[in-house]
């Protein structure tokens, strides 16, 4: 239409058969001005970062399976993983869900498939890495696009996320791995010799995309570093650098990423392979006062995922998850049909030497008696004397849940503080507050 409109073309209906069909043509005054249009060239060539030896580097981790195994273990157990999880994880709770899906390891509602667990847990790590990495280069569930900082999308046209993904996996699977690459010179090299890897010539000025607090779009070539540019630095620092493939190196401790590294061991994934060292998992676990137990990058998955529905994670690092047996928890695990000894009996399998006597204790326990202990928090009010402590009681009259502790301590809770505080004033008594204890 656009070549229409300019009277580059024209638009004819032509019978060869049947009914007319609508052809498009070139006319005869025009072709002669014609010449092939040359292909771009396939080639990239990409320059060598300046500094070899970077200061900042972001290491890459082969954690994607442990986060996984942790967001089944909540989805079974119908938890909530708290932001603060994703963000220490530093990937977005959107892509491990998506992993989740396109894997078979959980339905359209984030619920865990029976069949999807026990081949995920039965499959060796390095092939369980190699379907992680196929999930992604080939969905279009995550549309990296539309995941780019800052800009708006308008419209209903649609892009396919799956060319760019694959175009930089041709682009860098060949370069040297012991080489910091410049992450600048790339960018460049693609603008130069493959700009129309995203959007074809025609779409520069169709796809209405904008900056975040602007009205003005940016159409046209001459935003090519806005939207192309910006979508290679997100997949080299988002996805690849997630998955593992990559390392990266700041300008500064908090500065942008100007340089990527390919990672060896991680490399045959490129090639549709699973990696063949640095892919085994342990059983290694640490458990300190009783009822914390701690694991690490690779321990198993099938361990993780039993301790994971027993307990909570109460904190993580990029080393280690630590996870804490509860009285929520343990309760939460029974109505699944989950008893602690099952754990105990897991925990021993692996290692029995790392078994406390005071955990098989409260193992017996809780079998046993249940919940036996409660923390409540509560506010003290102590009276001067027994007498004015009497005439509060008579004065409230059972207004107040109140718990005596002596002929002059009350418990109450600390959401009725505001009614006691009036009751006393009634009776003419000023409030001293005192220190917690």
């Amino acid at each position: 239409e656009a070549l229409w409109y300019s009277g580059l073309a024209g638009i004819a209906f032509l019978r060869s058969a049947g009914e007319p069909v609508e052809y498009i043509y070139i006319p005869d005054e025009l072709l002669k001005f014609a010449s092939p249009y040359p292909q771009q060239s396939e080639r990239i060539e990409i320059r060598p970062a300046v500094s070899q030896n970077p200061r900042h580097i972001k290491q890459a981790r082969s954690a994607i399976p442990d986060y996984l195994t942790d967001l089944l273990a909540a989805q079974r157990m119908q938890r909530e993983m708290p932001d603060t999880v994703f963000e220490t994880w530093g990937v977005p709770r959107t892509f491990l869900q998506m992993l989740l899906l396109e894997t078979g390891l959980t339905d359209k509602n984030m619920q865990p498939i029976p069949d999807g667990l026990r081949k995920f847990f039965s499959t060796n790590r390095a092939d369980v890495q190699a379907d992680i990495f196929k999930a992604w280069l080939n969905t279009a569930e995550f549309n990296e696009l539309r995941m780019l900082p800052g800009l708006i999308f308008e419209g209903t046209w649609m892009n396919d996320p799956l060319p760019p993904r694959k175009r930089l996996i041709e682009w860098v699977s060949g370069l040297n791995c012991g080489t910091w690459w410049s992450l600048s010179s790339l960018i460049a090299s693609v603008k130069a010799h493959q700009p129309d890897f995203q959007r074809a010539a025609g779409e520069y000025d169709t796809w209405f995309i904008r900056e975040a607090g602007s009205s003005t779009y940016l159409g046209g070539f001459d935003n090519w570093d806005q939207i192309e540019g910006a979508l290679l630095t997100y997949l080299i620092t988002g996805p690849l650098h997630w998955l593992g493939l990559v390392r990266l190196a700041r300008s500064g401790v908090d500065g942008k990423f100007v340089a990527f590294q390919l990672v060896e061991e991680m490399l045959p994934l490129m090639s549709g392979q699973a990696p063949e060292i640095g892919m085994e998992e342990r059983v290694d676990f640490t458990i300190k006062d009783v009822r914390f137990i701690t694991l690490f990058e690779s321990t198993s998955r099938i361990l993780r995922y039993q301790v994971a529905r027993f307990t909570e994670l109460v904190n993580i690092n990029k080393k280690e998850s630590h996870y804490a047996l509860t009285s929520k928890s343990l309760k939460s695990a029974a109505e699944q049909g989950l008893q602690i000894t099952q754990l105990i009996h897991l925990l021993e399998k692996e290692n029995s030497n790392q078994i406390p006597e005071s955990l098989r204790n409260l193992a017996r326990r809780w079998s046993s008696q249940g919940s036996e202990a409660a923390v409540n928090r509560v506010s003290l009010l102590r009276f001067a004397n027994a007498a004015a402590c009497d005439e509060f009681l008579k004065h409230t009259a059972g207004r107040f849940k109140l718990e005596e502790l002596n002929g002059q301590t009350l418990a109450f809770n600390e959401k009725q503080q505001e009614g006691v505080i009036k009751a006393l004033s009634e009776l003419g008594i000023l409030v001293e507050f005192g220190e917690d204890v």
